[in-house]
């Protein structure tokens, strides 16, 4: 009986210390635990109350709410939530406070509050009730979203402005090619390589030209290389690099679809709409008729006198030739009375022979035509001189209205006699110079709009750069927790919640790497675009390079065409390449026998480059979706990406005034191809 006693005895200290044992493990894990939850209370980047649930009393409060609102520690505990005064528009009362006890759950998606200091902030409010050691507390998640809200404010307001930016140009763009149009004088802008930017529709008609084979052909190139003319080369490329502007610049030249012309080139640099880069307008006047005319009377003379015809047929030659100058003439004698006028000069200004011939010029027309311009043309000039050539004269016409005119007059001997008559030719220039004025007043424009578009996008890169550090921040915070949660409780985790936690890391890692992927994409638009001659298949080869050092065990066949030279931006065109050659590298993986291949073709008449692969392809039915930020053909398991890779291709390409389209079968490959201007 004794034994038994002592044995029992023995079994209870057992029992003792077995469950004193238990009790200060369990003391130490919930010591341990609290030591987590307190380094995360304090270093948390929201901020956190802890209220007692029965009385609503403060009971805690995290630093980083004390330096969000500005009120010490002290002044927040022991305080009841409806007393503190920047709250009082959460809970207003007792009845609202029973109201969270009850639901266990409020939130407010924009609080505005007030700061111990009279800042303004909007705010995210959350409220939880839960249990803690059989005691109810309030968790309350106060994060400042003021910043977000002023971003999310000006994004939209830059998203209208641009909108209406975009609007103005584009009307713009359609008025300034309506004026060129309607120009009866061949016109063409050039970029500052010298490549066709547009030509008016009287370009493609006077020179037999179509649009496919001029816009965006080296200016000398056009026509079977018809403008490779020294002269014009000597004016694009010596004169107007010093000269912003110049004028009546004769050229001479036999074209093989027009025979043998002889032109005045007008031409004007003005600033591109978009961008630094200026353009080169090239205004084309025909004067061959002119010089063949002037030519043909200084013969005609020469023969008349070496011949010793009639005065009578001398002047029926003369008139022929000059009723077939499409611009009005008109000869005067030496008291500057009207010998005779071309059959232009009645049919421009309304005036009938019988009221001309004969009449002193000024008074032609009722006196229209006294023009103290054209006095001093005829009186000062002339008598000095015996050609003079653009003279420019505006006035108002009675019959016509408001018309501006180039004056070119020539002293010439008479046939027969020692007389000298004036040959005065004129030109009508109102509509070029109109279209000159509308033109530059549409650069001014324009010039405004690049002004508030250019501070839009400085608007919109501050914006996307703070909408980066607001987005990054949680980010991380969701990284950084996981991440303490896996490695300090590992052990104590199940399999399954393990891998929700590296679910959670994963998503804050993918989310990460789209903010990074649109910031690139943000910023292509805003790079400066700097040309050069590039060895496109040496930038290939490098690429690959990086790709293959990623995964050396990876065989893959890469097919690279040699000396393919393009002219670019060298770092946009790098970021073209990593983006094309990194998806078909991407798409090629699960293939024994991978191939990838870099080269050019012809396409309608324009050199275009591919990169190319046999790996997965895709169904040309979705080939639309290509190029869309976040659009993906294939899932994140079978293939990782963001699905903004070809969308910052397609811009860049743009950027470059190219193109960019693809061509694929499902399991059969795809080919992606784009252009350079």
């Amino acid at each position: 009986m004794d034994m038994e006693k002592i044995g029992q005895a023995g079994r209870s200290d057992s029992n003792s210390i077995n469950m004193r044992r238990k009790r200060k493990e369990a003391e130490e894990a919930l010591k341990a635990s609290e030591t987590s939850y307190r380094r995360l209370f304090e270093s948390a980047k929201d901020g956190i109350l802890l209220l007692d649930a029965d009385t609503g009393q403060i009971t805690d409060v995290n630093p980083y709410l004390i330096e969000m609102l500005g009120y010490s520690h002290n002044e927040f505990l022991g305080k009841k939530l409806w007393e503190i005064g920047l709250f009082k528009n959460i809970v207003e009362n007792q009845v609202g406070f029973q109201k969270l006890q009850s639901e266990k759950y409020i939130r407010y998606e924009n609080l505005p509050l007030e700061t111990k200091g009279g800042r303004h902030i909007n705010v995210e409010f959350v409220s939880n009730v839960y249990s803690v050691d059989h005691k109810t507390v309030i968790q309350c998640n106060i994060r400042d979203i003021t910043e977000r809200k002023e971003i999310e404010t000006g994004l939209e307001k830059t998203r209208k402005e641009l909108e209406a930016t975009k609007l103005a140009e584009d009307a713009a763009r359609e008025y300034a090619e309506s004026i060129i149009n309607t120009v009866r004088e061949p016109l063409i802008a050039l970029d500052q390589d010298l490549r066709v930017v547009t030509a008016s529709r009287s370009f493609y008609e006077v020179f037999k030209v179509k649009p496919e084979e001029t816009v965006g052909q080296l200016i000398y190139d056009l026509g079977n290389k018809q403008w490779d003319i020294p002269k014009l080369r000597e004016l694009l490329e010596t004169i107007l690099p010093q000269k912003a502007t110049f004028d009546n610049y004769e050229v001479e030249h036999d074209f093989a679809s027009i025979g043998r012309r002889i032109m005045l080139l007008n031409a004007r640099q003005i600033q591109r709409v978009l961008g630094k880069e200026r353009i080169i307008l090239l205004a084309i006047e025909d004067i061959t008729e002119r010089k063949e005319i002037e030519t043909g009377l200084e013969k005609a003379r020469k023969e008349l006198e070496t011949t010793k015809i009639s005065e009578d047929a001398a002047r029926e030659y003369a008139e022929s030739i000059i009723n077939t100058v499409r611009e009005p003439l008109i000869s005067l004698d030496q008291d500057l009375r009207v010998v005779t006028a071309s059959r232009s000069f009645y049919e421009v200004f309304k005036v009938k022979p019988e009221e001309t011939v004969g009449q002193l010029i000024y008074d032609l027309g009722n006196k229209q035509w006294d023009i103290p311009k054209l006095r001093e043309l005829l009186e000062t000039i002339l008598p000095q001189k015996a050609t003079f050539d653009n003279y420019e004269v505006e006035h108002d016409f009675a019959t016509i209205g408001r018309r501006i005119m180039l004056l070119n007059a020539r002293q010439i001997q008479r046939v027969l006699g020692k007389e000298r008559i004036i040959l005065l030719a004129i030109e009508d220039i109102t509509e070029r110079k109109l279209a000159e004025v509308e033109i530059k007043k549409l650069y001014e424009e324009l010039k405004h709009k690049i002004t508030q578009l250019e501070a839009a996008n400085k608007e919109l890169e501050s914006f996307s750069y703070s909408v980066s550090h607001d987005l990054r921040a949680p980010l991380r915070s969701i990284d950084g927790f996981s991440q303490v949660l896996l490695e300090d409780y590992a052990n104590k985790l199940e399999g399954e919640g393990r891998e929700a936690l590296q679910r959670v890391r994963n998503g804050a890692q993918r989310m990460a790497q789209l903010i990074d992927d649109l910031l690139k994409l943000s910023s292509m638009t805003r790079w400066e675009l700097r040309r050069e001659m590039i060895d496109l298949s040496a930038m290939v080869k490098a690429v690959l390079k990086e790709l293959q050092e990623t995964e050396p065990e990876r065989q893959v066949d890469c097919v690279i065409a040699e000396g393919i030279i393009a002219n670019g931006d060298v770092r946009l065109l790098r970021v073209v390449l990593e983006n094309l050659l990194g998806n078909a590298w991407k798409f090629t993986c699960k293939l024994s026998q991978a191939r990838i291949e870099f080269g050019i073709i012809q396409c309608d008449g324009q050199t275009s480059y591919f990169v190319r692969d046999n790996g997965v392809g895709f169904d040309m039915a979705y080939s639309d979706k290509l190029f869309g930020a976040f659009q993906r053909l294939h899932g994140m398991e079978e293939f990782p990406g963001t699905g903004i890779g070809l969308a910052t291709v397609q811009r860049i390409i743009h950027r470059h005034g190219g193109r960019v389209w693809a061509e694929g079968e499902v399991e059969k490959g795809a080919t992606f191809y784009f252009t350079l201007v």
